[in-house]
């Protein structure tokens, strides 16, 4: 008998994570899906539609887990700007594989709802510390900053940021990055 709607896929979506984890998103199937979590081969299909559905599912869930993190409070004293940025760059180490797939315009449908509104919540936290919060909307400072995290943690991810010089780290150019912000205001608004 297969779960019900919410379990299945819940069960899939975890089970496709886990493919992910093990092969890359290159080799997700949704007959692997469904081996890995036990259901019959057209419960994926039923759930998602098709592939590509399956995996926009998948990284919309690591945008709301990646908002989940970068959400947490920080604490006084710490530089908003570098602890978002810092918490960016650990979210890619921890999940390097869902990372990937949450920018890969092919894999996923981009206009899917589900994960139009999760990659908002996604920044929405940077937003707010980069002056965007009257709008809601990101600001240039919101997009720059974001390119720099995501940046980094993509270099940092194919170890191409200590060979640029031996003390380069994405912490410290995060930290230095926030001071140059903080010690000029926002560069687009001058």
């Amino acid at each position: 008998m297969e779960p019900s709607d919410g379990d299945l896929r819940g069960r899939l979506i975890a089970a496709a994570r886990a493919e992910l984890d093990d092969h890359g998103y290159g080799r997700v199937s949704l007959r692997a899906v469904a081996r890995r979590a036990g259901v019959s081969h057209a419960a994926p299909a039923y759930s998602f539609g098709d592939r590509t559905g399956m995996l926009s599912a998948v990284a919309a869930q690591g945008f709301r887990e990646l908002a989940a993190e970068l959400d947490e409070p920080i604490s006084e004293g710490r530089s908003v700007l570098a602890e978002l940025g810092k918490r960016y760059v650990a979210f890619a180490r921890r999940h390097p594989a869902l990372y990937d797939l949450m920018f890969r315009p092919g894999e996923v449908d981009e206009s899917t709802p589900e994960l139009v509104d999760a990659r908002r919540a996604s920044l929405l936290a940077l937003v707010a510390a980069t002056g965007g919060a009257e709008s809601g909307e990101p600001s240039a400072l919101t997009i720059i900053s974001w390119a720099l995290a995501h940046g980094l943690a993509s270099l940092d991810a194919q170890g191409a940021v200590g060979s640029l010089a031996a003390d380069a780290t994405p912490a410290l150019l995060l930290d230095a990055y926030a001071r140059v912000v903080e010690d000029a205001g926002d560069p687009m608004r001058s």
